[in-house]
């Protein structure tokens, strides 16, 4: 008969696994909030077509979801302070 042998995976790999699990979760919130912006962006240039402005929106959203990536302790605050700027933004204009 075969050999069966056991393995006992060490606290290490637990802790790698878990650190791997956050990183998804908050890359996930980041692109999540960004996709956000982005609906925003085509909401502001579809309903009051001023494209311009949703373009620059778009990039000023994208650099503040880089920097939510970048920086740990930020995560998902500078996209979403962006999202809220522009659903401001597009409440503004259309009123």
């Amino acid at each position: 008969m075969g050999n069966v042998t056991e393995i006992h995976e060490s606290s290490d790999d637990f802790e790698v696994h878990r650190a791997t699990y956050e990183g998804f979760l908050r890359t996930a919130v980041i692109g999540s909030v960004w996709v956000l912006c982005i609906v925003v962006t085509l909401a502001i240039g579809g309903t009051t077509h001023r494209w311009g402005l949703g373009s620059v929106f778009l990039v000023v959203s994208s650099i503040a979801s880089l920097a939510g990536l970048a920086v740990k302790g930020w995560d998902a605050l500078p996209g979403g302070i962006m999202l809220l700027l522009g659903l401001f933004t597009l409440l503004v204009i259309n009123h």
